[in-house]
């Protein structure tokens, strides 16, 4: 790696592990918040859903932000923003979750499709999936430090003055990206990383929609974006209840089920790694894609067949396989989504595409919720958001099997 990508990936993977964490973290913390906030632990799902409703909005405006600001400066942008809801939630007022759950959306949409603006424009087409892949072990890496952080934390000081300390890191990361904006400020050259491009014309309801029009009208991005629904629905779903499954479901410890959280987690490090190894190098994108749909629905059945009596042991396991496929697929798709988007246009590509996986991330949870509200457990929810996952695999797998090493090329 030369400098230029070094750099950019140290900016836009701290930003989105910081952002993962702001948005993870009231999941993670929604066992001890719901008592004080007189509301049932599921409805954590309805919380997350706004978010994600904001975060779907706000990646389509994406273009216009980084022409006006700068991509360093939407980066940091987002992480004030995500800092904001933070501590919107912290006095622990009813009213005030749905301003945390707006702030805290409306941030984590800017990420994505900034990082993907910037990494584009500084990785050679052979090491995307790989590069992205790194990039996006930031979600799984927010996760894991959500899951091992916040728990004792929360019991040592609160879970109010839990989210005033995680707010004050995205804070503190926000300012130390400073130095770096002036690598990022100009237009960047070939092969350098991405830096402020032509302002744009005004916005208009139509130039916001563009993004979305882009993906409909380009079959490859339309395919991925519905594989990306579904994909993001599980994992939703798996960042948002595992750990109140294994608490209330299963009656483990809020810090044991933390800890198993941050397994599943780390799994997510380690799989979009390997998987985006492994897409540019032995198989084709959507080959990996489809086997990381199979994984996790197998991975859902498992979870909805586990018992109080299961070993903690086996729990972990399962956590990480779960992990691993449920949470390892998004570099691999933004990848592909940066290969498939047409010359120039990544970042809006990635917002268009961005919108249909963040409807999937905000239709998810409730749906979810729903499930256990109507069976009275988490093990019908799990055993349903399995079915979808795999049947994208299969239609992936029987759509055509290219070549092993097509990855780079597909």
């Amino acid at each position: 790696m030369n400098r230029t990508m070094v750099q950019a990936v140290a900016v836009t993977l701290a930003t989105q592990t910081l952002a993962a964490i702001a948005i993870i973290a009231p999941a993670v913390l929604a066992p001890a918040a719901a008592v004080d906030l007189g509301v049932a632990p599921q409805a954590i799902g309805i919380f997350v859903a706004a978010a994600y409703l904001l975060a779907m909005l706000s990646g389509l405006a994406i273009g216009g932000l980084i022409a006006g600001l700068g991509s360093l400066r939407v980066c940091q942008l987002a992480l004030v923003l995500c800092a904001l809801g933070l501590v919107a939630g912290a006095p622990g007022w009813a009213t005030l979750v749905p301003v945390a759950a707006i702030l805290i959306g409306y941030g984590y949409g800017l990420v994505t499709p900034t990082s993907s603006h910037i990494l584009a424009a500084a990785t050679p087409r052979p090491m995307m999936a790989l590069i992205f892949s790194i990039k996006q072990t930031g979600v799984p890496i927010g996760g894991a430090i959500a899951g091992a952080v916040a728990p004792p934390l929360a019991l040592a000081i609160g879970w109010q003055w839990t989210l005033a300390v995680l707010a004050g890191a995205c804070v503190v990361a926000a300012v130390a990206m400073q130095p770096m904006r002036a690598r990022f400020a100009a237009k960047p050259r070939e092969g350098e990383g991405s830096r402020r491009i032509p302002r744009a014309p005004r916005r208009s309801l139509a130039r916001i929609g563009a993004p979305v029009r882009l993906v409909l009208a380009t079959p490859a991005l339309r395919d991925l974006a519905v594989s990306s629904f579904v994909f993001a629905q599980v994992q939703l779903v798996v960042i948002t209840y595992l750990v109140p499954f294994l608490n209330l479901g299963l009656g483990l410890s809020l810090v044991t089920a933390g800890l198993i959280y941050s397994a599943a987690h780390a799994a997510g490090v380690v799989g979009r790694v390997v998987w985006g190894a492994i897409a540019d190098r032995l198989l084709a994108p959507r080959i990996v894609l489809a086997l990381l749909g199979v994984g996790s629905a197998a991975c859902g059945l498992a979870t909805a067949a586990a018992t109080p009596t299961w070993p903690v042991g086996a729990l972990v396991a399962l956590g990480a396989a779960y992990g691993a496929s449920a949470v390892g697929w998004n570099g691999v798709y933004l990848a592909e989504v940066a290969r498939r988007a047409p010359e120039g246009q990544v970042g809006a590509a990635t917002g268009g595409t961005q919108f249909f996986t963040f409807f999937g991330a905000l239709s998810g949870p409730p749906a979810f919720a729903a499930l256990v509200w109507a069976t009275g457990g988490y093990q019908w929810g799990f055993a349903a958001f399995a079915v979808l996952p795999l049947a994208v695999g299969v239609r992936l797998i029987a759509a055509g099997r290219p070549a092993a090493g097509a990855g780079a090329r597909a």
